[in-house]
């Protein structure tokens, strides 16, 4: 298990793809952490818990990113052909998703922290001169935890959404697709609408809260591990040309 971890992250160093997204996710704790600040202090956006709700949208946004990122890297391997090596290499195919999950789930947790420890202290420096502040000690604790939950669950779905279509283009349309469907639908489902893979990410990074913290962790946790059941029962398995 550990040699096909290393075989992730040694793939993931040499993609163009994961500089463009590392840039990327950089360029978004840059902006939001200091021109996103620049109406602290106005109606609305005042208090600690107001004020942190930017760096909640940017673990939205890491979340995101991770879900792409684990979506590429899994489905490119069927478009190129390279994971029919990867299968031979570990017939155990399940090893291989297995290993392919903690991977991403690993580094959804890198980057969350990475992004929380840029964003923090340019945040607190661009509201210091107005006298306010994030409240680390009373809100820390829970903004931290939920925005490296919410992106390592997402690394995670990318990866099985992946595995699924097995083909990039595809997997970014039920990214993105799904996004906008579960926004559209959601309104239409009444409370199961909460349940739903966007809502619950929501839900663990503390931007809408219709469920308990631990609740919400639980349900993404529980439909994580159910679609990856699904991938591992129904899509692995099938011949790879």
């Amino acid at each position: 298990m550990i040699a096909l971890v290393r075989s992730e992250l040694l793939k993931l160093r040499t993609l163009r793809s994961t500089a463009w997204a590392a840039a990327g996710l950089l360029a978004i704790v840059l902006l939001t952490a200091s021109f996103g600040m620049g109406n602290a202090g106005d109606k609305g956006f005042s208090t600690p818990g107001e004020l942190r709700e930017p760096l909640l949208a940017l673990g939205y946004a890491a979340a995101f990113f991770l879900a792409v990122l684990g979506a590429n890297a899994a489905a490119g391997e069927y478009r190129h052909g390279t994971i029919s090596q990867r299968f031979l290499a570990s017939p155990a195919r399940s090893r291989v998703l297995v290993a392919k999950l903690a991977t991403y789930a690993g580094l959804g947790a890198l980057a969350a922290v990475v992004a929380l420890a840029v964003a923090v202290p340019l945040a607190q420096i661009t509201i210091g001169s107005k006298d306010l502040t994030l409240d680390l000690a009373g809100g820390g604790a829970r903004m931290v935890g939920g925005v490296v939950l919410a992106a390592m669950l997402a690394g995670m779905l990318g990866v099985i959404a992946g595995a699924l279509t097995r083909n990039p283009a595809t997997a970014m349309v039920a990214i993105f697709g799904g996004l906008i469907a579960e926004k559209v639908a959601g309104g239409y489902l009444g409370g199961a609408g909460r349940f739903l893979p966007y809502a619950l990410i929501e839900n663990v990074l503390g931007l809408n809260t219709p469920l308990a913290f631990g609740s919400a962790v639980l349900a993404l946790t529980a439909l994580t591990a159910a679609l990856a059941v699904v991938a591992q029962r129904l899509v692995v398995p099938r011949d790879v040309t």
